[in-house]
């Protein structure tokens, strides 16, 4: 499909989109939008390019031709805006705006970039346009890669990226240490590093807030650190408590045991300690009988065989207090049965359960959320791909760059991305537990956490996963549950 060079009139870039009432009739036949770039700019001094974001831009995407068909294929003359102005080697995402369409795919040309708001266009070398910054840099390191085109050379810039990459990681695990980490301060420092660079900080601005960040970047004292790091904990406090289960008139779950406890220990009081009394000492007798047996036992063992047939009276002993033990487990059965049969007591009994059952569900959410750290990628995982671009991709040889990308890429897929998608999977399963956290700043942790690891899935999304891309590996797993979630 050819591209006509079509460029936007000034009349209708003075217009701008229609926004006010009596332009409303523009709205059917002009097509706009409001997009950002993030570019690669490159510091002369540093020699280190940073991913920096441009605009937004306000742009007609195209108009209804006369006389035309809205349904038809050719119904839409699409603009090209010339290249000198917008950035050219940018990736685009879409900024929310009155009056405008998100745009689906830029076409670049010798001249300039088309936007269009079809995804089956059918265009060749269209690229998307994506809904994030966080995915707009995906897009851009796609690119610089070579991701869909194996046989392309590496951008200039994709070293950087690659430095990205580990940044972005070490920022999650930074962020999951801050957890539980009984020395936060030097971590908080580590966060406060990372910040400094333009690109980390502003991957970071949804999953921080303004004060947060402001804090980290003032370089404040070991007190203010280990203050900010208690935003980064998960504290057992935060969590749901017995006193917390309310029952269908608003009583706490607790005071209604204690009640019932109370009422049948009035009722039964001397039977109920008589019965406990009997089985403790049964079940006393029951473990010293248990450690008779197997002492006599061992000794038995270790006897020859015509030393066992002389010592017929250790075997009668033996089998003697096995009996014992067969009647004493009789009796205690009975008095447990009598205790079970006595009025009440399964009504307290049942409410004893339910409250312990229920501590420990909580309980098991609360090791899942302070198990992060655990399962997230590591130090030593970093710190080796760090040296595979230092050693291999630094190198400027065009066979060392290869290699190295390869493995860099083999590491990325069999060892960190499986452990992102399961930091995502692991907070998701968090926060679907209302009942267990539902409050404090665990609660702002977790959600973080989830966040994060949400965007570095965006960011990762064109990197292959098994057969798949991360991108389609998730949308085809939890993307289906987030589609089923908004319907609910």
């Amino acid at each position: 499909m050819e591209v006509e060079e079509v460029v936007p009139p000034a009349e209708l870039l003075r217009k701008g989109p229609p926004l006010s009432v009596r332009e409303l009739d523009r709205a059917p036949r002009e097509k706009w939008g409001c997009l950002r770039a993030v570019v690669p700019v490159v510091h002369a001094e540093q020699g280190r390019y940073d991913f920096v974001e441009r605009g937004p831009y306000t742009l007609p995407l195209g108009v209804l031709r006369p006389d035309a068909q809205r349904g038809a294929q050719d119904a839409w003359q699409f603009f090209m805006h010339p290249a000198d102005k917008l950035p050219r080697d940018a990736a685009w995402w879409n900024e929310p705006a009155k009056a405008c369409l998100g745009a689906r795919l830029v076409v670049r040309g010798a001249r300039g970039l088309w936007f269009y708001d079809e995804v089956g266009a059918q265009l060749p070398g269209a690229e998307t346009v994506a809904e994030s910054y966080h995915a707009a840099l995906g897009e851009l390191r796609r690119r610089a890669l070579g991701l869909d085109a194996p046989d392309a050379a590496p951008a200039p810039y994709a070293r950087d990226l690659l430095l990205l990459d580990l940044d972005l990681l070490e920022l999650l695990r930074l962020i999951t240490l801050l957890v539980k980490t009984s020395a936060p301060v030097e971590a908080m420092r580590d966060l406060a590093r990372l910040l400094e660079r333009p690109s980390v900080r502003r991957f970071a601005d949804d999953v921080l807030s303004a004060d947060e960040r402001d804090v980290l970047l003032a370089a404040p004292s070991a007190e203010a650190f280990g203050y900010l790091a208690g935003k980064f904990r998960v504290d057992e406090a935060d969590f749901t408590q017995v006193t917390d289960v309310k029952d269908e008139r608003g009583r706490q779950a607790l005071r209604e045991l204690l009640d019932e406890f109370a009422a049948f220990e009035a009722e039964h009081g001397a039977h109920v300690q008589e019965l406990s009394r009997g089985i403790a000492e049964a079940e006393a007798k029951l473990l010293a009988l248990r450690e008779r047996i197997l002492e006599l036992q061992r000794a038995e063992a270790g006897r020859s065989r015509i030393s066992r047939m002389f010592s017929r009276g250790a075997i009668a002993e033996l089998a003697a207090h096995k009996a014992e033990g067969v009647r004493t487990l009789r009796h205690k059965r009975a008095l447990e049965a009598e205790f079970d049969a006595l009025p009440g007591y399964a009504r307290v009994r049942g409410l004893t359960r339910r409250v312990q059952d229920f501590q420990g569900s909580v309980a098991a959410v609360h090791r899942a959320a302070t198990s992060f750290f655990d399962h997230n990628v590591s130090q030593q995982q970093l710190k080796a791909m760090r040296q595979i671009v230092a050693e291999r991709i630094e190198t400027g040889d065009q066979a060392g760059i290869s290699a190295g990308l390869k493995n860099y890429d083999l590491r990325l897929r069999a060892d960190v991305l499986p452990r992102v998608m399961t930091m995502y999977s692991l907070s998701a399963y968090v926060l679907r537990r209302p009942d267990a956290l539902c409050r404090g700043a665990s609660l702002w942790t977790v959600r973080r956490i989830h966040r994060l690891s949400h965007l570095l899935i965006d960011y990762f999304r064109h990197v292959r996963y098994g057969g798949k891309s991360l991108g389609e590996a998730f949308d085809e797993s939890w993307g289906q549950v987030l589609q089923l979630e908004k319907q609910l």
